[in-house]
C-alpha cells in the first residue's frame, strides 16, 4: 500500500490471493481501502472474484482419509505425550559432597603446609644440582662435546647401516 493508504490494483490482488475472497477476513488495517477500492474498480472486483472461485474450489476439495493404522499410532503417541506430561519427575538424591585429596590427606589442618613447601624446594634443588653436567660450569667444553657428539652419531650410522644392509657395505 502506498504511504497516503491508498490500496493500489496489485497491492489489492496480492491481498486477494493471500488471504482469499472475503475482504473481512484481510488484516484490520486493510480492510477499509480494500473496501473502497472494490467499490470504484471493475478490476478489484475481477481479482476479488476470482479469489472467491478459488476459495470454493478448495472448499470442494476432500483430502485422502488417513489410514486406521496412522489413526491410531497418532492417537497413541498423543496418549504416551500427556502421561509423561503428567507423570511425575523422579530426581535423583543428590551425591554427597567429599573432600578434596588435600582436605584428606591433611585432615584440614594448615600445620602441615609449609613444612611441605620447605621439603618440596628441597627435594627440587637436590634433583637440579645433582644434574648439572660439567659442561655448564666450563663453557668452553661445548666444542668438544659437540665433536664427540658428532663422532658418537657417525659410529652409530655405521652401526645402523651394518644391520639394515649387511656387513660388507661401507659408507
Amino acid at each position: 500500500m502506498s504511504a497516503n493508504n491508498m490500496m493500489t490494483i496489485q497491492d489489492f490482488e496480492e491481498h486477494a490471493l493471500a488471504y482469499g475472497g472475503d475482504i473481512d477476513g484481510w488484516p484490520v488495517e486493510d480492510r477499509a481501502a480494500a473496501h473502497k477500492l472494490f467499490a470504484e474498480s471493475g478490476a478489484a472486483r475481477a481479482a476479488l472474484a476470482e479469489a472467491s472461485a478459488l476459495d470454493d474450489m478448495l472448499d470442494l476439495w476432500e483430502g485422502p482419509e488417513p489410514s486406521h493404522a496412522l489413526l491410531s499410532r497418532v492417537l497413541a503417541d498423543a496418549a504416551m505425550v500427556s502421561e509423561e506430561a503428567t507423570a511425575k519427575v523422579a530426581t535423583p538424591a543428590p551425591r554427597p559432597i567429599r573432600a578434596g585429596w588435600r582436605e584428606r590427606f591433611f585432615g584440614g589442618n594448615a600445620v602441615f603446609r609449609p613444612g611441605l613447601a620447605f621439603a618440596a624446594c628441597l627435594a627440587l634443588g637436590f634433583v637440579f644440582g645433582t644434574n648439572i653436567e660439567h659442561s655448564a660450569l666450563n663453557p668452553n667444553s661445548d666444542i668438544a662435546a659437540q665433536e664427540f657428539g658428532v663422532i658418537d652419531f657417525a659410529f652409530a650410522m655405521e652401526d645402523d647401516a651394518d644391520l639394515l644392509l649387511g656387513p660388507e657395505v661401507l659408507l
